[in-house]
């Protein structure tokens, strides 16, 4: 079963935009059915330069046509989308994804500085998906786990089916 396609696409920023795990956040929006990347943002040093210009780019695929001239941004929480994911270095993914969820942004982070926070729901899609909708009672981030260890809680099959 095919998931239903939103009545219109949501505006997608992407935090820490020219570094290796923005790149592909960005690559991945670049031409998603339900996401319009609307805003990059990422260091003082790439900020105000297309973004094509400011990114080293690092992926197998070229720059998404999407992105190539979008103007990058500061860390700053004005940008026009709907909500951020966040590629953000642990060093300053921690303050800033709280400047961005204070100013009324839905965070999905990659960082580890908001794992282990109580009220912070810790989402591996498929298995708990549904904890998205905890974002807008607490303080609107919400982290994903490590590479390493998403797949440990999703359930084998049971060994009786695989006889």
């Amino acid at each position: 079963m095919q998931p239903k396609r939103p009545a219109k696409k949501w505006k997608a920023g992407v935090l820490g935009a020219t570094g290796v795990v923005g790149q592909r956040l960005v690559q991945m929006l670049g031409d998603h059915p339900w996401f319009d990347l609307t805003e990059v943002a990422a260091s003082e040093r790439s900020s105000g330069k297309a973004y094509s210009e400011a990114v080293s780019w690092h992926l197998d695929t070229p720059i998404p046509e999407s992105a190539r001239n979008l103007v990058v941004k500061g860390l700053d929480p004005s940008l026009d989308c709907d909500f951020v994911f966040s590629a953000l270095d642990a060093s300053v993914a921690g303050s800033a994804e709280e400047d961005f969820a204070r100013a009324g942004y839905p965070v999905v982070s990659n960082s580890r500085n908001h794992r282990m926070d109580p009220d912070v729901p810790l989402l591996i899609p498929e298995v708990n998906a549904a904890h998205l909708d905890a974002i807008p009672v607490q303080q609107k981030i919400a982290a994903t786990t490590l590479a390493s260890s998403s797949p440990i809680p999703i359930a084998p099959p049971p060994a009786s089916s695989l006889s």
